[in-house]
């Protein structure tokens, strides 16, 4: 079925009925021994914690986590229905779908094992947090990098995704029929899926249709999950895997998220330190 962080295989099983289900491979061994959240035993404690819940998730049926039994750490779960989401004909509802999946996520009580959240960024790998080289206001990042080096705020938490966004959706129509990828699933903030989604909205479609996402999640939910410090941390993070863009459509993405990036930081001297 395809490969990036790990790679997927398609398997029908048994005659009727066909059991259509997909072997997930964790193929990087290099990631596999030093990134903290590319670890499959994680993603299968996650989708075990789904498995009761009305998120549409796969459902996990074998694992392999060590890659005892394959050729490298494997999970085995049900094929979710759906194909990637692509460009919304209609974009309210694309964004209701999404707010209503999410809400969906943050309804699951987390397991007292279940890891905490702890940003991308690893000084001891990365060194100390820099302005992306493709910035044109290196000025900007400082600033954001001032305000994460403080205190986090005292914000909601519960389970969280970690990596919520349009990619890691299914779609079958206009009905959002699937949310996969969950190595990075977590205790954590919720603003930090806010923050991942709005980014990702901002880049691919502008600033005006993230900030109508969380609009429509706040009255989904009924209350107000996003706090700058969130957003500026997760930026933060998101630059670690930017590179420098070699066209113009991609410049033009990453000069939406810069856009998004200063609204959030504007907002830091009203509700930074007030949950």
């Amino acid at each position: 079925m395809g490969a990036g962080s790990t790679t997927l295989h398609a398997i029908d099983a048994g005659i009727d009925p066909v059991r259509r289900l997909v072997v997930r491979r964790f193929h990087d061994v290099a990631r596999l021994r030093t990134d903290p959240w590319y670890v499959p035993a994680n993603e299968a404690a996650v989708l075990e914690l789904l498995d009761d819940t009305e998120v549409p998730a796969p459902r996990l049926l074998a694992a392999d986590p060590y890659g005892r039994i394959c050729d490298v750490p494997a999970l085995l779960v049900t094929r979710v229905p759906g194909r990637p989401a692509a460009t919304p004909w209609d974009m309210d509802a694309y964004l209701a779908a999404l707010a209503q999946a999410l809400a969906r996520v943050h309804e699951v009580p987390p397991e007292p094992g279940l890891r905490s959240y702890a940003p991308y960024h690893d000084p001891a790998v990365y060194g100390e947090r820099r302005p992306p080289a493709w910035s044109g206001s290196p000025e900007l990042w400082q600033r954001a990098f001032e305000v994460i080096s403080g205190p986090a705020p005292e914000t909601a938490t519960g389970f969280i995704h970690r990596d919520f966004h349009p990619g890691q959706t299914l779609w079958t129509g206009d009905r959002l029929t699937g949310i996969v990828d969950w190595t990075t699933g977590c205790r954590g903030p919720y603003g930090v899926d806010l923050a991942r989604m709005r980014i990702n909205l901002a880049i691919e479609y502008g600033v005006e249709v993230a900030e109508r996402f969380l609009a429509v999640y706040q009255a989904t939910v009924g209350h107000d999950g996003r706090h700058p410090y969130w957003d500026l941390l997760d930026a933060a993070d998101m630059i670690l895997d930017m590179p420098v863009p070699e066209t113009q459509a991609v410049a033009d993405g990453y000069s939406r998220f810069e856009h998004w990036t200063a609204i959030a930081l504007a907002s830091v001297s009203d509700q930074l330190w007030d949950p």
